[in-house]
């Protein structure tokens, strides 16, 4: 028989073990094992059902609108800077949930000292601090409050009413989820116990990885593992208030997942489970002798072929696809390997796919085609465009041999679109001289407006160190405009079987364009929606304008208001009589006041939520 076809006759290992295991039933009492065994699992069954049908409930209170404002106030509290104590945030916002004003400090002791709740060190004036930000959040959010207020209330009586029926729960949530971290919006519970929205929910990093897997396969219903990492029993979660189990619904809003969770009182599933498997484990220790006896024959057909599948697994790990295992074992092996082998060719070919398709695409473009491949149709996103492009690059390199003019673009593009994939940013394409860019598609992103202006900055910056290098080599030098612009684009895969490019469509990149061409050289344009994504930012050395510049834009019927970043002190001009020549480009020192961190005020930085320092590498 050839080699790699090897296939054994009579009875499958299947069939040996299917009759192994008819033996083992006979010998054991099949009314323990059937009936038994299932009675803890379909008990829980049951509580995870009652626990679906009040979760929809709670889901049903909650309009879309009011869900997304929800999201955007928690993710921005998530992403504050400010260092403030969770603790206190807790409890000042639990506070502010059921009245305008704070509680006196004896009325907190008392609230505490009623309800058996530990505190050392109270500190009142954190509670002050932490009750005033939140009249400041949603000070800037008008009317948020209210829903906050609501839907608070709406999930306490919830709560009350679902114990009083007799089926026993701990808390109801809502919590949001940004596909990098998931967060508490509101829950149940008294302020004293209470979580506070942008509190950030640490069970997923800590002791249940399995719970980002779920959210991903959402929105739908789902729970804690019935059979939790190899083990028999469930995943319970076990505190000083009791034994519990989580039951959820995620659903999807926008590019982010709402969860609405409750905690069920599991004890009793928990103390039947344990007395079942004690039995089903005496039951198992008779057993073991019988399993002696015909576990040689078994291994000959289970060791060889897996031995040699771990084989051919560590020569995966270790980078060689041309690696073949050897066909053996009974059917189901011989069947199990040439899937093994066939998997190894496979990921031969998208190995080799996705490292042709990065030196075409970004390597994150190239992940989502090596994955999903590459669809033709596009999407609505809100993204920032990015557009540069060299002041006077033709008259300037009129006189210039063509590879010349090559050579010199390829080393500052070389410089350029590093620094572009750094910041997240897909380099779209180049049309001449000029890089047309995009942060937050076809990878989302929620900073995208920060990430392209710290690209934008950054890369200015390597245009003026890179031109001190080639100054002092004798070669000729290029300035930049750079021009960003914030907004909804239609984002996709545009062209046909001949030829693809990824792309965005729309006013928001025309308007970027148009930055780039009225900017000032050597400095930076943004319009005002992206001013307005980056007004709580310092960008430390850069000075912003104050007030908006009113520009005539071609193709707008209104002046269009956008905002000028200088990054040097240094003003640039060209002559155009001098073109080609070292003289083209005229500098002179100018006073733009640009800002450092450590000469501002105590007032002026508390306008900023977040400081940003940019380092050219």
């Amino acid at each position: 028989m050839e080699k790699g076809k090897n296939t054994r006759k009579g009875f499958s290992f299947r069939s040996q073990l299917m009759l192994f295991c008819f033996l083992l039933v006979l010998l054991i009492a099949v009314p323990v094992l059937v009936i038994e065994v299932q009675r803890p699992w379909q008990a829980l069954n049951q509580l995870i059902t009652q626990s679906k049908i009040v979760v929809s409930d709670l889901q049903s209170k909650f309009e879309t609108d009011e869900l997304t404002r929800l999201n955007n106030f928690t993710f921005k509290i998530a992403d504050s800077p400010a260092q403030l104590d969770p603790q206190y945030l807790t409890w000042s916002f639990g506070i502010l949930m059921a009245r305008d004003s704070l509680l006196s400090e004896q009325e907190v002791r008392q609230v505490f000292k009623e309800n058996n709740v530990a505190v050392t060190n109270f500190d009142y004036a954190k509670l002050e601090q932490t009750f005033r930000f939140w009249q400041e959040q949603f000070f800037n959010d008008p009317g948020i409050i209210f829903i906050f207020r609501a839907h608070k209330q709406e999930i306490t009586d919830l709560v009350k009413s679902v114990n009083e029926s007799g089926f026993n729960i701990d808390d109801a949530y809502l919590m949001a989820d940004n596909g990098k971290a998931l967060y508490f919006i509101l829950d149940g519970s008294a302020w004293y116990e209470s979580t506070y929205p942008g509190q950030k929910y640490d069970v997923i990093a800590n002791d249940c990885p399995y719970f980002r897997a779920y959210l991903q396969n959402g929105p739908g219903f789902d729970h804690d593992p019935i059979h939790y990492a190899g083990k028999i029993f469930p995943k319970f979660n076990t505190d000083q208030w009791g034994t519990w189990f989580s039951v959820w619904l995620s659903q999807k809003e926008l590019s982010n997942y709402n969860v609405f969770s409750l905690d069920l009182d599991a004890s009793g599933i928990k103390k039947l489970m344990w007395a079942i498997g004690g039995l089903v484990l005496g039951i198992a220790l008779c057993l073991i002798l019988l399993v002696i006896l015909v576990t040689d024959k078994l291994s000959s057909y289970l060791a060889k072929p897996i031995e040699k599948l771990v084989s051919g697994t560590e020569a995966i790990m270790q980078g060689n696809f041309e690696h073949q295992v050897e066909i053996s074992g009974s059917r189901e092996f011989a069947k199990l390997i040439n899937f093994f082998n066939q998997m190894i060719a496979n990921l031969k070919e998208r190995l080799n796919m996705k490292q042709t398709l990065e030196k075409l695409l970004s390597q994150e473009l190239a992940d989502q085609v090596a994955k999903h491949g590459l669809v033709l149709g596009g999407q609505k996103v809100n993204v920032t465009i990015l557009f540069t492009d060299f002041a006077g690059f033709t008259p300037n390199t009129r006189n210039m041999m063509p590879e010349q003019v090559v050579a010199m673009l390829n080393e500052y593009f070389g410089e350029l679109i590093p620094i572009i994939k750094k910041w997240g940013g897909l380099p779209d394409k180049f049309i001449g001289d000029a890089i047309v860019a995009m942060f937050g598609a076809p990878v989302l992103l929620d900073n995208h407006a920060e990430s392209a202006v710290c690209a934008a900055i950054e890369m200015q910056l390597k245009i003026h160190q890179l031109n001190l290098e080639r100054s002092k080599n004798n070669k000729p030098i290029l300035e930049m405009r750079v021009g960003l612009n914030s907004g909804e684009v239609i984002a996709g895969t545009i062209g046909s079987d001949l030829k693809l490019e990824y792309t965005a469509i729309g006013e928001t990149a025309n308007l970027a364009n148009r930055m780039e061409s009225m900017c000032t050289i050597g400095h930076i344009l943004i319009a005002e929606n992206t001013f307005a994504l980056i007004r709580h930012i310092f960008f430390e050395n850069i000075d912003i304008d104050l007030s908006p510049q009113q520009l005539q834009v071609k193709g707008y019927d209104l002046p269009i208001s956008a905002y000028n970043l200088y990054v040097s002190q240094i003003g640039i001009t060209k002559n155009e009589a001098l073109a080609g020549t070292d003289g083209y480009y005229q500098y002179s020192a100018t006073d733009y006041h640009l800002k450092k961190s450590a000469t501002l005020t105590a007032s002026e930085k508390a306008k900023y939520q977040k400081f940003v320092q940019i380092k050219v590498s």
